[in-house]
């Protein structure tokens, strides 16, 4: 299994917290949300991580330095990194034959977390927290007869219930190459502007998509200067003890 780590993006809201570096480089008790995301996936035995870069490459090349011992860690440079999340999953589409991780860059998690999703019996599989707060913004899974069936930006009415995807998915080689295929297809017609998470609901019409709940788990997407701080004081303590 192959971990997709998409990193490419400025992230301008975090420019103060981040020094101007991307955002996955921001440190949350001492280390990086990327050293974290990649220390986790050797932790559970995946064997290779390819980030795509962008925004700051250099940079984060540079502090891939010393990777985990048995995880082979190599790099992808998204030159359109300003433009659609879409590029940067696209700019990895030749792994897109193979079992894959799917994750993005910016979410602090325990190690457990992501041992939970690589260990599903589902080949196919998102994270799932139904017991985060819905604002309008977060990306909701939407769930019925014990499937995914779509993944809409605050949620919609008609589903069992819903619950905020963590970022991260796991695609058996099947449903990576038809990831794949409606990837190119909507670059094709012009869609380059945006997320990767748009192109989810055609693929959830094709493939049976498990999920793995994870309510209670100590977890954050960083996203803005108020999610630092929340990480280092609230998130990071109860990674530390779970």
């Amino acid at each position: 299994m192959t971990a997709i780590i998409l990193a490419a993006g400025v992230g301008k809201r975090l420019h103060v917290a981040s020094g101007g570096r991307p955002k996955c480089l921001i440190e949350i008790g001492g280390t990086s949300l990327l050293q974290r995301l990649l220390a986790s996936l050797a932790a559970t035995g995946v064997a290779e991580a390819v980030v795509v870069t962008g925004f700051g490459a250099d940079v984060v090349r540079a502090a891939l330095t010393g990777a985990p011992a048995g995880l082979a860690v190599r790099t992808l440079f998204n030159a359109r990194f300003q433009e659609g999340a879409i590029l940067s999953l696209a700019t990895a589409r030749e792994l897109l034959d193979r079992p894959v991780l799917v994750m993005d860059a910016d979410v602090l998690c325990p190690t457990a977390m992501i041992a939970r999703l690589v260990r599903s019996p589902h080949g196919n599989c998102f994270l799932l927290d139904a017991g985060a707060e819905n604002t309008g913004e977060e990306q909701m899974l939407l769930v019925r007869d014990g499937w995914v069936r779509n993944i809409v930006r605050g949620g919609a009415p008609g589903y069992d219930f819903m619950g905020e995807s963590i970022g991260f998915l796991k695609l058996d080689a099947e449903a990576a190459r038809l990831l794949r295929d409606l990837l190119d297809a909507r670059i094709a017609a012009g869609q380059t502007g945006i997320e990767h998470e748009e192109v989810y609901p055609d693929l959830l019409a094709r493939v049976q998509v498990g999920f793995e709940r994870t309510d209670g788990m100590p977890w954050t997407e960083i996203d803005f200067p108020e999610d630092v701080v929340r990480a280092e004081r609230e998130v990071l303590p109860r990674i530390g003890t779970s």
